[in-house]
Protein backbone atom coordinates (compact mmCIF):
# COMPACT_ATOMS: atom_id res chain seq x y z
CA UNK A 1 0.00 0.00 0.00
CA UNK A 2 1.37 3.40 -1.01
CA UNK A 3 1.96 6.06 1.66
CA UNK A 4 -0.65 8.49 0.30
CA UNK A 5 -3.25 5.71 0.24
CA UNK A 6 -2.52 4.97 3.91
CA UNK A 7 -2.80 8.68 4.72
CA UNK A 8 -6.18 8.88 3.00
CA UNK A 9 -7.47 5.92 4.99
CA UNK A 10 -6.15 7.42 8.23
CA UNK A 11 -7.99 10.67 7.43
CA UNK A 12 -11.16 8.67 6.81
CA UNK A 13 -10.79 6.87 10.18
CA UNK A 14 -10.30 10.17 11.99
CA UNK A 15 -13.34 11.70 10.30
CA UNK A 16 -15.53 8.68 11.07
CA UNK A 17 -14.46 7.87 14.63
CA UNK A 18 -12.64 10.95 15.95
CA UNK A 19 -9.53 8.91 16.71
CA UNK A 20 -7.31 6.20 15.26
CA UNK A 21 -5.13 3.61 16.99
CA UNK A 22 -1.77 2.29 15.86
CA UNK A 23 -2.86 -1.29 16.54
CA UNK A 24 -5.94 -0.87 14.35
CA UNK A 25 -3.95 0.62 11.47
CA UNK A 26 -1.38 -2.19 11.67
CA UNK A 27 -4.18 -4.76 11.56
CA UNK A 28 -6.10 -3.17 8.68
CA UNK A 29 -3.17 -2.04 6.55
CA UNK A 30 -0.86 -4.99 7.14
CA UNK A 31 2.18 -2.77 7.76
CA UNK A 32 4.66 -2.50 10.62
CA UNK A 33 4.13 -0.34 13.70
CA UNK A 34 7.21 1.67 12.72
CA UNK A 35 5.64 2.47 9.33
CA UNK A 36 2.46 3.64 11.06
CA UNK A 37 4.42 5.81 13.48
CA UNK A 38 6.23 7.46 10.55
CA UNK A 39 2.90 8.08 8.80
CA UNK A 40 1.44 9.70 11.91
CA UNK A 41 4.56 11.82 12.41
CA UNK A 42 4.40 13.05 8.80
CA UNK A 43 0.70 13.85 9.11
CA UNK A 44 1.23 15.68 12.40
CA UNK A 45 3.96 17.82 10.81
CA UNK A 46 1.50 18.66 8.05
CA UNK A 47 -1.03 19.77 10.68
CA UNK A 48 -3.54 17.01 9.88
CA UNK A 49 -3.66 15.31 13.30
CA UNK A 50 -2.21 15.25 16.79
CA UNK A 51 -0.41 12.16 18.02
CA UNK A 52 -1.42 10.73 21.40
CA UNK A 53 -0.36 7.59 23.25
CA UNK A 54 -1.27 4.62 21.08
CA UNK A 55 -2.60 6.56 18.12
CA UNK A 56 -3.83 9.97 17.00
CA UNK A 57 -6.76 12.38 17.21
CA UNK A 58 -7.85 15.28 14.98
CA UNK A 59 -6.21 18.66 15.45
CA UNK A 60 -8.20 20.80 17.87
CA UNK A 61 -8.98 24.16 16.25
CA UNK A 62 -11.32 26.90 17.36
CA UNK A 63 -12.69 27.08 13.81
CA UNK A 64 -11.46 25.93 10.43
CA UNK A 65 -13.19 28.65 8.42
CA UNK A 66 -11.05 31.73 7.79
CA UNK A 67 -14.02 34.09 7.43
CA UNK A 68 -15.44 32.96 10.77
CA UNK A 69 -12.05 33.39 12.45
CA UNK A 70 -11.94 36.93 11.07
CA UNK A 71 -14.96 37.81 13.25
CA UNK A 72 -13.41 36.43 16.47
CA UNK A 73 -11.56 38.84 18.80
CA UNK A 74 -11.91 41.49 16.10
CA UNK A 75 -11.85 44.43 18.50
CA UNK A 76 -8.62 43.19 20.05
CA UNK A 77 -6.98 42.62 16.66
CA UNK A 78 -7.99 46.08 15.47
CA UNK A 79 -6.36 47.60 18.56
CA UNK A 80 -3.18 45.64 17.82
CA UNK A 81 -3.21 46.76 14.18
CA UNK A 82 -3.73 50.42 15.10
CA UNK A 83 -0.81 50.24 17.53
CA UNK A 84 1.42 48.59 14.94
CA UNK A 85 0.47 51.27 12.40
CA UNK A 86 1.94 53.87 14.74
CA UNK A 87 5.34 52.16 14.53
CA UNK A 88 5.49 52.35 10.73
CA UNK A 89 6.60 55.13 8.40
CA UNK A 90 6.21 55.98 4.74
CA UNK A 91 8.46 54.27 2.22
CA UNK A 92 8.87 50.90 3.95
CA UNK A 93 9.10 47.48 2.33
CA UNK A 94 7.15 45.02 4.50
CA UNK A 95 6.77 41.25 4.62
CA UNK A 96 3.34 40.01 5.80
CA UNK A 97 2.38 36.37 6.24
CA UNK A 98 -1.10 34.82 6.03
CA UNK A 99 -3.51 34.88 8.98
CA UNK A 100 -6.46 36.70 10.47
CA UNK A 101 -4.30 39.19 12.37
CA UNK A 102 -2.21 40.16 9.35
CA UNK A 103 -5.44 40.49 7.35
CA UNK A 104 -6.70 42.89 10.02
CA UNK A 105 -3.37 44.72 9.76
CA UNK A 106 -3.86 45.03 6.00
CA UNK A 107 -7.26 46.60 6.66
CA UNK A 108 -5.62 49.19 8.90
CA UNK A 109 -3.02 49.96 6.23
CA UNK A 110 -5.76 50.35 3.62
CA UNK A 111 -7.74 52.74 5.84
CA UNK A 112 -7.66 56.54 5.87
CA UNK A 113 -4.85 56.61 8.46
CA UNK A 114 -2.62 54.34 6.39
CA UNK A 115 0.74 55.25 4.92
CA UNK A 116 2.09 55.95 1.44
CA UNK A 117 4.84 54.58 -0.78
CA UNK A 118 4.68 51.18 0.94
CA UNK A 119 5.69 47.89 -0.71
CA UNK A 120 4.00 44.85 0.81
CA UNK A 121 5.38 41.40 -0.01
CA UNK A 122 3.01 38.64 1.04
CA UNK A 123 1.83 35.08 0.51
CA UNK A 124 -1.69 36.02 1.66
CA UNK A 125 -4.35 36.52 -1.01
CA UNK A 126 -6.53 38.42 1.48
CA UNK A 127 -3.73 40.86 2.36
CA UNK A 128 -2.98 41.40 -1.34
CA UNK A 129 -6.64 42.00 -2.20
CA UNK A 130 -7.09 44.60 0.52
CA UNK A 131 -4.05 46.61 -0.56
CA UNK A 132 -4.05 46.21 -4.36
CA UNK A 133 -5.37 48.76 -6.86
CA UNK A 134 -8.98 48.33 -7.96
CA UNK A 135 -10.31 49.02 -11.48
CA UNK A 136 -12.04 52.39 -11.73
CA UNK A 137 -10.52 53.71 -8.48
CA UNK A 138 -7.64 56.15 -8.08
CA UNK A 139 -4.21 54.58 -7.70
CA UNK A 140 -3.66 53.43 -4.13
CA UNK A 141 -0.71 54.01 -1.86
CA UNK A 142 0.76 50.52 -1.95
CA UNK A 143 2.69 48.28 -4.26
CA UNK A 144 1.78 44.64 -3.60
CA UNK A 145 4.06 41.74 -4.47
CA UNK A 146 2.39 38.32 -4.34
CA UNK A 147 4.87 35.54 -3.55
CA UNK A 148 5.01 32.57 -5.89
CA UNK A 149 4.21 29.03 -4.77
CA UNK A 150 1.59 26.33 -4.52
CA UNK A 151 -1.89 27.56 -3.62
CA UNK A 152 -3.98 26.47 -0.65
CA UNK A 153 -7.18 27.71 0.95
CA UNK A 154 -8.22 28.63 4.50
CA UNK A 155 -6.60 31.03 4.41
CA UNK A 156 -5.97 31.50 0.72
CA UNK A 157 -2.20 31.63 0.46
CA UNK A 158 0.85 30.44 -1.42
CA UNK A 159 3.25 28.06 0.27
CA UNK A 160 5.99 25.54 -0.36
CA UNK A 161 9.57 25.62 -1.63
CA UNK A 162 8.85 28.18 -4.36
CA UNK A 163 7.39 30.57 -1.79
CA UNK A 164 10.46 30.23 0.43
CA UNK A 165 12.79 30.75 -2.53
CA UNK A 166 10.81 33.82 -3.61
CA UNK A 167 11.13 35.39 -0.15
CA UNK A 168 14.93 35.17 -0.41
CA UNK A 169 14.83 37.37 -3.51
CA UNK A 170 13.86 40.35 -1.34
CA UNK A 171 15.24 42.36 1.54
CA UNK A 172 12.54 44.06 3.61
CA UNK A 173 12.68 46.79 6.23
CA UNK A 174 10.14 44.99 8.38
CA UNK A 175 8.31 41.69 8.86
CA UNK A 176 4.77 41.88 10.31
CA UNK A 177 3.89 38.35 11.43
CA UNK A 178 1.02 36.60 13.20
CA UNK A 179 1.87 33.52 15.30
CA UNK A 180 -0.16 30.51 16.43
CA UNK A 181 1.38 30.97 19.89
CA UNK A 182 3.99 33.01 21.71
CA UNK A 183 5.78 32.45 25.01
CA UNK A 184 8.91 33.53 26.84
CA UNK A 185 10.76 30.27 26.19
CA UNK A 186 10.03 29.34 22.58
CA UNK A 187 9.25 32.75 21.11
CA UNK A 188 6.75 33.01 18.25
CA UNK A 189 5.51 29.70 16.92
CA UNK A 190 3.20 28.21 14.31
CA UNK A 191 1.33 24.91 14.53
CA UNK A 192 1.78 24.30 10.82
CA UNK A 193 5.27 23.62 9.51
CA UNK A 194 4.65 25.33 6.16
CA UNK A 195 3.51 28.52 7.90
CA UNK A 196 6.52 28.50 10.23
CA UNK A 197 8.91 28.05 7.30
CA UNK A 198 7.44 31.06 5.50
CA UNK A 199 7.49 33.27 8.60
CA UNK A 200 11.05 32.16 9.42
CA UNK A 201 12.27 33.12 5.96
CA UNK A 202 10.61 36.53 6.37
CA UNK A 203 12.35 37.07 9.72
CA UNK A 204 15.71 36.19 8.20
CA UNK A 205 15.25 38.63 5.32
CA UNK A 206 13.91 41.64 7.26
CA UNK A 207 15.78 44.30 9.20
CA UNK A 208 13.15 44.30 11.97
CA UNK A 209 10.36 42.00 13.10
CA UNK A 210 7.05 42.89 14.75
CA UNK A 211 4.93 40.01 16.04
CA UNK A 212 1.17 40.63 16.32
CA UNK A 213 -0.56 38.34 18.83
CA UNK A 214 -3.98 38.67 20.44
CA UNK A 215 -4.39 37.39 23.99
CA UNK A 216 -5.49 33.91 22.92
CA UNK A 217 -1.95 33.28 21.59
CA UNK A 218 -0.09 34.08 24.82
CA UNK A 219 1.35 30.98 26.44
CA UNK A 220 -0.02 28.67 23.74
CA UNK A 221 2.49 25.96 22.76
CA UNK A 222 3.14 25.05 19.13
CA UNK A 223 5.82 22.89 17.63
CA UNK A 224 7.52 25.11 15.03
CA UNK A 225 9.46 28.19 16.18
CA UNK A 226 9.85 30.92 13.56
CA UNK A 227 11.03 33.86 15.66
CA UNK A 228 13.09 33.64 18.83
CA UNK A 229 12.51 36.07 21.66
CA UNK A 230 15.78 37.88 20.94
CA UNK A 231 14.71 38.41 17.31
CA UNK A 232 11.53 40.32 18.18
CA UNK A 233 11.90 44.06 17.93
CA UNK A 234 8.31 44.42 19.12
CA UNK A 235 5.59 42.08 20.33
CA UNK A 236 2.16 43.72 20.28
CA UNK A 237 -0.67 42.18 22.32
CA UNK A 238 -4.11 43.37 23.42
CA UNK A 239 -5.02 44.39 26.97
CA UNK A 240 -6.57 41.01 27.83
CA UNK A 241 -3.14 39.42 27.43
CA UNK A 242 -2.28 40.70 30.92
CA UNK A 243 -4.66 38.09 32.34
CA UNK A 244 -3.04 35.17 30.50
CA UNK A 245 -0.60 32.76 32.19
CA UNK A 246 2.85 33.49 30.89
CA UNK A 247 2.30 37.20 30.25
CA UNK A 248 4.60 38.37 33.04
CA UNK A 249 7.40 36.16 31.76
CA UNK A 250 6.88 37.53 28.26
CA UNK A 251 6.96 41.12 29.51
CA UNK A 252 10.34 40.45 31.15
CA UNK A 253 11.75 38.62 28.14
CA UNK A 254 10.67 41.06 25.39
CA UNK A 255 11.83 44.64 25.99
CA UNK A 256 9.75 45.77 23.02
CA UNK A 257 6.46 44.33 24.25
CA UNK A 258 3.58 46.76 23.74
CA UNK A 259 0.03 46.36 25.09
CA UNK A 260 -2.57 47.81 22.73
CA UNK A 261 -5.25 49.44 24.86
Amino acid sequence: MWQEERHQKIRAQLAAYGQVSIDRIVEVFGVSRETVRRDLMDMELAGELRRVRGGAVPVAREDTNFRVRMTQRLQERRAIAATALGLLRNGLTIFMDAGVTTSTMAGALAGPNGLTDITVITNSVDVAQQLADRPGEPARRYRVVMLAGDFKQDPMETHGARTINDIYRYRADLALLAPWGVDATMGATNYFLHGAEIARAMVENAERTIVLADHSKVGVPARSVFCRIDEMDHLIVDAKARLRPGFDALAKAVPGLIVAE
